[in-house]
């Protein structure tokens, strides 16, 4: 049986007039509003990188403090750890925090003034719509 096909030899562009909407090009007024503005431009750091990385060296570190010294055989590693965990996991954090300030503030003295172009642009009114909108 040989392959038979209802499609078109070539591409088929849809009519304008079938789709029902005014094919006819929208105008929108242009508003040539620019103005020009001097602003800063910097490289903030984020903190709650900071935040998070120092209070998992925290935690890095109250482990390795942990096993490095004896512990009480009544209290056992693990609710040792636990407790000096939630320390290292609270300093750590504040040395981050104290950490990315400084970034912060480095940064407030590495930024740039440029000049920016600010350009406000209305847009056009939608269209009146026909029908029910469900």
């Amino acid at each position: 049986m040989a392959d038979v096909t209802t499609a078109p030899d070539s591409p088929q562009q849809p009519d304008a007039d079938a789709s029902g909407v005014d094919a006819a090009p929208v105008d929108a007024p242009v508003v040539d509003d620019r103005s020009h503005d001097e602003v800063s431009v910097r490289r903030a750091p984020k903190i709650s990188v900071f935040l998070i990385v120092g209070a998992m060296a925290g935690v890095v570190v109250s482990l390795i403090v942990t096993s490095l010294f004896p512990f009480d055989e009544g209290e056992g590693i693990a609710s040792t750890y636990g407790y000096f965990a939630l320390w290292g996991l609270t300093f750590g954090g504040a040395i981050g925090a104290t950490v990315a300030i400084v970034a912060d503030r480095s940064s407030i003295r590495r930024a740039k003034r440029v000049r920016a172009e600010r350009e406000s642009v209305d847009a056009p009114d939608e269209p009146a719509v026909e029908g029910e909108l469900e």
